[in-house]
């Protein structure tokens, strides 16, 4: 056959105008890359249409992954309705379906996709565990399921049964790996660097991050400047620990139609050695209302500054004497940070395609498999560590006006700042006012069965207008 039968119109004629130009090239590597057709691409010097990638006839594995993420240039962990708001869930689907661990097109829906806890704007997490059926390049494993259609487990041999056509080519046995894929690093290689996956587990088929979770570990790193005491704020979060209705300390969303606000709080402490230069307030409890972390810290900075007493606390935890919550700033969501996300057993964390057990070996069997199991690690460690020194410098470089402006214009001993009334709200953020106006003398919002209620009418007005228009169309 001539080689010229295999080439495309286009490719002929682009030959036919080298050859007619003085000085040009014959070779096909000079053909111009817009004469082929988009979804052709080269192999082998050959022009190959670009099939689409048949998810079902690959085996599938239900998994937990273990995310990091920055949470300021994201609008919440959750993914969003509004394709033009970014967050991290919309990033971690499109680096799945990117390299092709859950099938392009389906969403999450298609994966039994579940979170932990979901983070709001601005918010970031360092713990925070997701599971969902992904991609496997294994013929068993734990969480493993067979492929929908297709050739099953790793053949031994070439079968003609497999084929769909009289005429088609025997489909190749899928080749036996002894490794799974390093899903950690399969999608760090396509996600933002805002976004990193820190391990993956094998899970059974019963696991779901949400439900199976036991506890959830918060924490709000703060600046202790001479305004705030921390004894009294330690005081004061030891009133948060047990089993209270938090209605007063979260904000009220009517659309999910939340009647109870009892909820568990286990610990609640200030850590002033984890760092350098910060405290860092711990919550942990088993499960939280939305924004609830932020008012609690909220109110533990009215105390610290000496604006509200103790016993503040304890009024606003009393429901039947206190129904509704005042209106007061909440923290800001900056400093705030899904920590750890508890389960009855341990999770079995690796990075690499070690395909375990791994967190049952004893020492010296760790030992033996730990390149398998955590191949990567310090890649990812190396990339954290530039993160951290980078945005250290950056800090320095930042306080560089601060630095200046008190060396040439310092401020005077005995300087009258007025009669303003200051705060913090975290992430450097202060409030100011003339007239300080105690929480429990201030304006209170509806108790959340008017809030649900209020909301249900509002609903079912907008759902009669839909109707309604729907209807003139039709």
């Amino acid at each position: 056959m001539s080689k010229y039968a295999e080439l495309s119109r286009e490719e002929l004629i682009a030959r036919l105008e080298a050859i007619d130009t003085p000085g040009g090239s014959t070779s096909r590597q000079t053909l111009p890359l817009k004469s082929l057709p988009r979804e052709e691409y080269m192999r082998n010097g050959r022009a190959r249409l670009d099939k689409p990638f048949d998810f079902p006839v690959h085996p599938t594995r239900h998994i937990a992954l273990m995310l990091t993420y920055h949470g300021w240039p994201y609008s919440g962990l959750a993914i969003q309705s509004d394709p033009s708001l970014a967050t991290v869930e919309g990033e971690l689907l499109k680096a799945l379906e990117k390299v092709h661990l859950v099938e392009h097109g389906k969403g999450f829906e298609g994966c039994f996709y579940s979170r932990c806890g979901r983070t709001d704007r601005g918010v970031s997490g360092e713990g925070q565990v997701v599971n969902l059926h992904v991609r496997s390049q294994m013929k068993e494993g734990r969480g493993w399921k067979a492929p929908e259609r297709g050739e099953g487990p790793v053949q031994e041999h070439i079968s003609t049964e497999t084929m769909d056509e009289p005429n088609a080519k025997p489909r190749k046995p899928r080749k036996e790996h002894e490794n799974e894929f390093s899903y950690p690093r399969l999608l760090n290689g396509v996600l933002p660097p805002s976004i990193r996956v820190l391990a993956w587990a094998p899970v059974d088929e019963g696991f779901d991050s949400r439900y199976s979770c036991t506890y959830r570990h918060y924490k709000y790193p703060f600046h202790l400047d001479g305004t705030l005491d921390l004894s009294v704020m330690r005081e004061a979060a030891g009133s948060f620990i047990g089993t209270h209705d938090f209605r007063n300390f979260c904000k009220i969303d009517g659309s999910k139609q939340i009647e109870n606000h009892a909820r568990t709080v286990v610990k609640a402490y200030f850590d002033e050695t984890e760092a350098n230069g910060l405290v860092v307030f711990n919550l942990i409890g088993t499960a939280f209302l939305w924004h609830q972390v932020r008012h609690i810290i909220a109110s533990l900075f009215l105390i610290g500054r000496g604006l509200e007493d103790v016993g503040m606390i304890k009024k606003l935890l009393d429901t039947k004497m206190n129904p509704s919550k005042p209106a007061y700033h909440m923290g800001e969501p900056l400093p705030l940070t899904l920590h750890e996300c508890g389960y009855p057993e341990p999770l079995d964390w690796r990075i690499g395609g070690y395909d375990g057990p791994f967190i049952s070996l004893s020492p010296e069997e760790k030992k033996s498999v730990w390149k398998r199991a955590m191949a990567g690690r310090d890649k990812l460690e190396r990339e954290f560590i530039a993160k951290k020194q980078h945005a250290e410098l950056r800090s320095w470089q930042i306080a560089g006006g601060l630095r200046t402006l008190h060396k040439i214009m310092p401020e005077e001993e005995g300087e009258d700042k007025g009669d303003m009334v200051s705060y913090p709200v975290g992430g450097g953020e202060v409030k100011l006012t003339a007239r300080y106006k105690k929480v429990m003398e201030r304006q209170r919002g509806d108790e959340p069965a008017e809030v649900n209620r209020k909301w249900l009418i509002t609903r079912a007005r907008k759902d009669a207008v839909a109707a309604a228009a729907n209807a003139s169309d039709e």
